[in-house]
């Protein structure tokens, strides 16, 4: 059996077609199709060119999918959903299942391996989802970067900006992001950031990278920078508390994936959440996924087939995608 999978935001988007034991017959990582941070033609291109090249790469395989699985930011908000679904129908069989879900259920069963739970996830963006004993999807959060996202890496990135700016003017205390955004940018002055950030590159795009630094400056003991993850971990945790009391569980125990690459120090949050815990019956467990997000997805895709994963197929897909 083949599936699709496809794991698009706002930074990059990859697709794989995979068999059910986690072989990866084609492979593409393209820009980034988050509908919203992008004009509807560039979108709708973007997915054309993307199942083009999963075509050329092996046709005949191509041709024999029988489920699909989207997991892709922005679609659900701008109810775009029919567009992905009617660009797709235009290359795969007729008869296969098609579904398009948040990017954040894609990262969440990279995790879980498509059983219940709750995915925090925190990349470009930011947005937490539950998924119950019921089947049912609760989401917290990811409402867009000018008024929400807190804890992604865009908002992280603004954070450290604010930072820099302020220190510079001395109404915040000195620290240690100036030289590393300086040099990200290429530029040897504050004032001269102005010009990087307001161009006609969509503000997530220059800004969220910066949140990686932010990271580094708290770990080598910048008080600024350890504010703003210490913020960021108690945004984190507010949104999965929240998600958790809207869910219907019954379990001792509740895996919580972290997902996205503003957790790329995993020992640090696991560490700050699980010291934010407030007196539960249910026990957090926080952990980082053991697939990359397109994995989840190609996990959502078998998941429509009735398929249930084990670490076998980790294994292996894991090996394939390291590869190819």
């Amino acid at each position: 059996m083949y599936v699709l999978a496809i794991d698009g935001g706002g930074t990059k988007t990859s697709a794989v077609i995979c068999d059910n034991a986690g072989r990866i017959y084609a492979k593409v990582i393209t820009t980034r199709s988050n509908p919203t941070a992008m004009n509807t033609q560039f979108f709708e291109m973007t997915l054309h060119e993307l199942m083009q090249q999963l075509r050329q790469q092996n046709e005949q395989i191509f041709q024999e999918v029988s489920s699909c699985f989207v997991a892709m930011a922005g679609v659900k908000e701008l109810y775009a959903e029919p567009i992905v679904e009617k660009i797709l129908r235009q290359y795969v069989h007729n008869t296969a299942l098609i579904t398009i879900e948040n990017d954040a259920l894609g990262a969440l069963y990279a995790g879980t391996l498509g059983q219940p739970g709750i995915v925090q996830i925190a990349g470009t963006g930011a947005i937490t989802l539950g998924y119950d004993e019921n089947m049912e999807m609760h989401r917290i959060g990811g409402w867009g970067y000018l008024f929400d996202d807190k804890g992604s890496g865009y908002y992280i990135g603004m954070k450290a900006l604010e930072a820099v700016f302020q220190s510079y003017d001395g109404r915040m205390p000195s620290t240690s992001l100036t030289a590393p955004i300086l040099q990200h940018f290429d530029v040897d002055n504050v004032e001269k950031l102005i010009a990087c950030i307001y161009n006609d590159e969509h503000p997530r795009t220059n800004i969220a990278p910066l949140s990686k630094y932010v990271m580094e400056a708290a770990d080598n003991s910048d008080a600024v920078a350890a504010s703003i993850m210490e913020e960021a971990c108690v945004d984190f945790y507010k949104a999965i508390k929240v998600c958790f009391d809207k869910m219907v569980w019954h379990k001792s125990s509740i895996e919580i994936v972290l997902a996205g690459g503003v957790f790329t120090n995993i020992d640090f949050f696991i560490t700050k959440l699980t010291q934010l815990v407030e007196n539960t019956s249910v026990t957090f467990e926080f952990k980082k996924a053991v697939l990359e997000p397109i994995g989840g997805a190609a996990v959502g895709a078998l998941k429509q087939k009735g398929i249930e994963l084990d670490q076998e197929f980790v294994q292996i897909f894991n090996s394939y995608w390291k590869v190819l």
